[in-house]
């Protein structure tokens, strides 16, 4: 007979602080608010050739003056943030007791992996700010959360965030919305999949989004007009 689940060995890991809070808004999201899904695949041709092609200009430099070479995450930052200044909806903060708050700074969390869980850290003013900018602070704030010394105050303030899962091989998956936002985008990794260009199937490197909305600011309309620009700024990189 197989035990019981009383008679089973176990051991209890004690949750760190980080893991709590995370618990507890996690649960707070799921709890309160009202989500909904949208998804859409982005041909990112355009964002490889860029990125090789900074790649390759900063190998020709001499090593230390070359600059650092933004990753696909601070790609994604830059093209999220200026999508975000004509979709006011998701550059908001929603509660029950306010209801929605348009905030007029532009501030992008973007998720990191650390040993005590995901941490949110911010760039703020990131529509403002230049891709060697947003890589230059992308950069220092990972640093600071693997290294555990990632400051409440930098964790603060997001208006939007992105969920990036990187070169796992994952082609998509959904994110849970970090309250009192009202989205938060899940970017699977960088997959080759068949793209039909002028009629012909080709292969071509893409990134399935997947939109979190919350449906008490924001509706299907909304989520699509606001997916397709960033779909859009994805496939139009440096055009």
């Amino acid at each position: 007979m197989p035990p019981r689940p009383d008679d089973l060995d176990f051991e209890v890991e004690e949750l760190s602080a980080t893991r709590k809070a995370i618990a507890e808004r996690v649960s707070q999201s799921n709890r309160e608010i009202p989500v909904f899904l949208m998804h859409a695949v982005a041909d990112a041709s355009c964002l490889v050739a860029a990125r090789d092609a900074m790649k390759a200009a900063a190998k020709a430099q001499i090593a230390d003056t070359a600059a650092r070479v933004p990753t696909y995450n601070d790609l994604l930052i830059k093209i999220v943030a200026t999508a975000l200044g004509d979709h006011p909806r998701f550059n908001a903060w929603y509660t029950e007791d306010e209801g929605l708050k348009l905030v007029k700074q532009i501030n992008v969390g973007f998720a990191v992996a650390t040993e005590n869980g995901v941490l949110l850290p911010t760039v703020a003013d990131a529509d403002k700010k230049s891709l060697d900018e947003i890589a230059a602070e992308a950069a220092e704030l990972v640093d600071l959360a693997r290294k555990g010394r990632l400051r409440a105050s930098l964790q603060m303030g997001a208006t939007f965030s992105i969920s990036n899962v990187g070169p796992m091989e994952i082609a998509a998956f959904n994110a849970i919305i970090s309250p009192p936002q009202t989205g938060i985008l899940a970017i699977g990794s960088l997959m080759e999949r068949p793209v039909v260009v002028n009629g012909a199937i080709e292969a071509r490197p893409t990134l399935h989004l997947t939109l979190s909305v919350d449906h008490r600011a924001a509706d299907g309309m909304d989520a699509a007009l606001f997916l397709r620009d960033i779909k859009d700024g994805i496939e139009g990189w440096g055009e």
